[in-house]
């Protein structure tokens, strides 16, 4: 009895010592949030190694060189890594400048609209959503995501000011904006017939106002979903209203407003389904996620092989490099549905260590959010944690067949540049706002050099003497 009292005491004490050991290189969320991103990232190269070197074997992707492909990941994960830098130095309280906000959105609509200008944009597999040449191309959609959730944390943060909380109706002073007198004509047309009707089917007095409409922080939000669906990539455009949205309901917005959100959850629905509806390809993702095994061989095959990629990696996985799957079995083994290829590879177990490896990113995301000193900073430290983490889960989702196919990378694995320099933006400016709360916390008054991340762990890594 003795002894079992002895070893459980020396099993707790090397819990202790590691759990001491981590704190004491582990200093605040900033650095914590880096752990899990290496691995994340090291383990999205490994399998893009793994998943593209097939190409020059059987002749997928026009027989491109998988030594190429590699090459352009490897050179986007430079650049994102360069990227990552320069928003850690750009101080996040500055995305809160109007006039920042203006250069932002004048960029990126300019490059959305760039994509349909002949010559320029490019189109691959019935879409046209990309930039540049055949070599080296980039996703203007994907940087909307990121500048949609700038956007709704500036606005959102805006009226919290001068409010007090987040409401779900804003008034316009129309007015105030030359040449939109017609479209405040247009608006108070719509809401008094709307008016009418609710006095003839529910007898009491309709509460729409042409002054009021949705909050700012969804305007410039629907404009980047609205342009981005026109390429088309409707799943792209649903995100992009999705985090703007998450970040409301996060915001503590006004209780009264809840039945608004039925109301835009209607209003969304009723323009998605004929979006569905009328388009083939889209009706045919619907259709095979409901019963994929009913067609293996057009519309289900990829979600069906997909599914069977998973299953094949049991437990332990068939090895790294071992997969059969990325042999022309699996299409976009290397994009869309890489995590197929590495569960195959990597088992289940390796799927929980992913998994984990996304949960521990959020914990620490969250937490810069939590301990964040002003209201900009915790709302879009929540907007970019759910980025990478929901499009996580969403793309996991996907390959195991719980969402219809869409095409949502799974964030630093999946390949893709546009995309991956995005994520990196999200980890500057995350790391940005950890350093400032932790600036926050230094002594009022102290005239003490603040040292960024990296100075912190080269101190802490270099050898004493």
């Amino acid at each position: 009895m003795q002894e079992n009292n002895t070893s459980s005491h020396k099993k707790l004490g090397i819990f202790q010592q590691l759990r001491s050991l981590y704190k004491s290189i582990i200093k605040h969320d900033g650095q914590g949030i880096l752990v899990p991103l290496f691995g994340i990232i090291l383990i999205g190269f490994l399998n893009g190694y793994s998943a593209t070197y097939t190409t020059t074997l059987h002749g997928g992707d026009n027989w491109t060189p998988f030594w190429f492909l590699l090459g352009k990941q490897a050179l986007f994960l430079g650049v994102g890594v360069f990227v990552a830098w320069a928003f850690y130095r750009f101080d996040y309280r500055k995305w809160g400048n109007p006039k920042t906000q203006r250069y932002v959105w004048f960029i990126i609509v300019a490059a959305m609209i760039l994509v349909f200008i002949p010559g320029i944009g490019h189109r691959a597999n019935g879409a046209q959503r990309w930039i540049g040449f055949s070599v080296l191309t980039i996703q203007p959609s994907e940087f909307a995501k990121l500048a949609a959730m700038i956007w709704a944390a500036y606005r959102i943060d805006l009226q919290v000011k001068r409010r007090g909380m987040m409401y779900l109706v804003e008034p316009y002073h129309w007015g105030r904006y030359r040449g939109l007198g017609w479209l405040w004509k247009l608006w108070a047309f719509v809401t008094r017939i709307l008016n009418q009707l609710w006095m003839r089917f529910r007898g009491t007095k309709g509460k729409l106002h042409p002054k009021f409409l949705l909050p700012s922080a969804f305007w410039v939000p629907l404009l980047y979903a609205v342009i981005t669906m026109f390429q088309p990539d409707m799943g792209t455009a649903i995100l992009i209203l999705l985090f703007p949205a998450i970040m409301t309901l996060c915001s503590g917005y006004y209780k009264g407003h809840r039945k608004y959100f039925l109301i835009i959850f209607a209003v969304l629905a009723a323009i998605a389904y004929p979006l569905v509806a009328n388009v083939d390809y889209r009706l045919d993702r619907v259709r095979a996620y409901y019963d994929p095994w009913s067609d293996t061989t057009v519309n289900g095959y990829q979600v069906t092989q997909s599914i069977l990629s998973v299953a094949i990696g049991g437990f332990w996985g068939e090895g790294f490099t071992k997969g059969i799957s990325k042999y022309n079995y699996l299409p976009e083994a290397h994009t869309d549905f890489a995590f197929s290829i590495y569960s195959q590879e990597f088992g289940f177990l390796g799927v929980c260590i992913v998994a984990v490896l996304f949960i521990w990113f959020m914990k620490y995301g969250l937490s810069i959010a939590r301990h964040s000193r002003d209201y900009l900073g915790h709302v879009l430290a929540v907007g970019l944690t759910f980025f990478i983490s929901i499009q996580a889960f969403f793309n996991i989702a996907m390959v195991v067949g719980l969402v219809p196919v869409t095409g949502v990378p799974l964030p630093f694995i999946s390949y893709g540049g546009s995309s991956l320099v995005t994520n990196f933006a999200v980890i500057g400016i995350l790391l940005n706002i950890a350093r400032r709360n932790e600036q926050a916390r230094k002594q009022i008054g102290t005239t003490r050099h603040l040292p960024s991340i990296g100075e912190e762990t080269r101190h802490r890594f270099q050898p004493r003497s």
